[in-house]
């Protein structure tokens, strides 16, 4: 696969995001940044939990260019928690794309962001389809490269995670990844009391994660964003 046509700016809160060739945005043009910590660490818990050193397993729908992933590292790093993090994306940036937005300055002191670059640019323009692992310190990254709506990324059926980010281009763009189908399938790697996490808010997404046992609530988004973001538990069992 070739690299997707993408463009950098400048988001609201100073940080950098790409988009895409039909000018949608990776991450919010309010404030990407902003965006990666409200909406998945906070939302999620996982802020919480590596904050009191519990470890914390991720998967992401949508890598993109990686802030997710960087914001979430970082905070690993400033303590003692170790981050399992696992990511689907069809297409990676490249290398220079990735070191043009500057996430090794914004999220200073953390060495991970640097390193991603080196480590995506070993891959060369394109990366393979199929799994791909990149490791630093207490942080690992497994980086599935292809269509996230396959069976491959998910063979393995033993592994679970404490929330899914699911990062995905909007329903309006993507509406495969939105599905109930889908979603049901992130659904399935949560353990009691992980989350789900998302922008969007859409009725149909709502009901979708409803349909599939999880407990759906609307939280405050960001400051000078999204007025309001979702957040999709797994109950936890009573005894």
């Amino acid at each position: 696969m070739g690299p997707q046509q993408v463009s950098t700016i400048v988001t609201a809160d100073g940080s950098r995001t790409l988009v895409n060739a039909r000018g949608e945005g990776y991450k919010s043009r309010h404030g990407a940044l902003a965006e990666a910590r409200a909406v998945y660490l906070e939302g999620s818990g996982a802020a919480a939990r590596l904050a009191v050193g519990r470890p914390l397993s991720v998967l992401e729908v949508g890598f993109g260019a990686g802030l997710n992933f960087l914001a979430t590292a970082a905070a690993a790093e400033a303590g003692t928690a170790a981050l399992d993090y696992r990511a689907l994306e069809l297409a990676p940036p490249q290398a220079e794309t990735l070191a043009a937005l500057g996430y090794a300055e914004l999220l200073a002191p953390s060495p991970v962001p640097a390193a991603l670059v080196a480590w995506r640019a070993s891959f060369g323009e394109t990366m393979a389809s199929g799994w791909h692992e990149f490791a630093h310190g207490k942080v690992t990254l497994k980086l599935f490269v292809g269509d996230a709506l396959g069976t491959t990324w998910g063979e393995d059926d033993t592994w679970r995670v404490d929330a899914v980010y699911h990062d995905a281009f909007s329903p309006a763009e993507l509406p495969e990844l939105w599905t109930e189908a889908f979603l049901s399938r992130l659904a399935a790697r949560l353990t009691p009391g992980g989350a789900i996490v998302s922008f969007s808010v859409a009725g149909p997404v709502r009901r979708a994660l409803a349909a599939v046992g999880l407990k759906v609530k609307k939280v405050a988004g960001p400051p000078g964003g999204k007025r309001e973001v979702l957040v999709a538990s797994m109950p936890v069992p009573t005894p």
